[in-house]
């Protein structure tokens, strides 16, 4: 038996609407670590029998954990002050910081419908030291980051090792930095990074920094235009459903 064809046509149009409702899931993970996080001293002058050492006297660990749309007004948050491990779970996915003292990392999955959303984790450290004159400070980590998306229009994670230190040498204030980031947008990488730091004949003061994140931003707010085939389905819907109706037409006319 053939089927009716008000059938046909629903199955049809049906078909063409759902091909042309907007696509806005999108889902991705995405990671960023410090691992083997240590410091090495070197001695720079071996005749004026100062031992090389470096004295941490303040030392910090924050972590942050986000997901955020204004439509439908969500607003979730996670916070870390200390050396731990802090899992967030979402409505729409979740994320986990963990800081402790030889490594780190930010973790995040989402898996969401919503048309506009940011989602955002991270972790850091700070380490404040005085360092000993005539000394080389090494501070180095193994950076790994990671990005997977799908339907996400911008990601990033990142891995950074940064530090800095001033010393005042016959009245003269010096200051010396470094920083170095390992990123990607997509895909894995993997890097050792480190810094040097160097003291003159005087004893310096500064601070090393350590940290990671990872964050997902989204703007979906326009529907997808229909694929040709798309259009093909809804115009076939267009052409039956008119046949049915020249029918029924020519039926009543034939009853009169």
């Amino acid at each position: 038996m053939l089927a009716h064809p008000l059938k046909i046509v629903a199955g049809l149009l049906a078909a063409g609407l759902l091909a042309c409702a907007p696509a806005h899931a999108a889902n991705g993970n995405a990671s960023a670590s410090l691992k083997n996080i240590k410091f090495q001293l070197i001695d720079l002058d071996l005749t004026d029998n100062i031992s090389p050492s470096i004295d941490f006297f303040s030392t910090s660990a924050s972590g942050y954990l986000s997901f955020f749309s204004s439509d439908p007004g969500i607003d979730e948050t996670g916070y870390s002050n200390r050396f731990e491990t802090v899992n967030k779970p979402f409505t729409y996915g979740g994320a986990s910081t963990h800081n402790g003292p030889t490594s780190m990392r930010s973790d995040m999955h989402i898996d969401t419908p919503l048309p506009v959303w940011t989602s955002f984790v991270s972790t850091n450290q700070r380490l404040h030291f005085t360092l000993s004159p005539s000394t080389r400070l090494l501070f180095s980590a193994e950076a790994e980051v990671f990005v997977q998306d799908n339907g996400i229009k911008d990601t990033a994670a990142n891995a950074t090792l940064g530090g800095g230190f001033e010393t005042t040498i016959d009245g003269v204030r010096g200051y010396e930095s470094f920083s170095t980031t390992l990123s990607t947008n997509a895909g894995a990488r993997s890097e050792l990074l480190q810094g040097v730091l160097d003291t003159g004949s005087a004893i310096g003061t500064g601070v090393l920094a350590a940290g990671t994140s990872a964050s997902f931003y989204t703007d979906q707010n326009t529907s997808p235009v229909p694929e040709p085939e798309t259009y093909g389905m809804l115009l076939a819907g267009l052409l039956v459903l008119g046949g049915v109706a020249r029918s029924k037409r020519r039926d009543q006319a034939r009853q009169a």
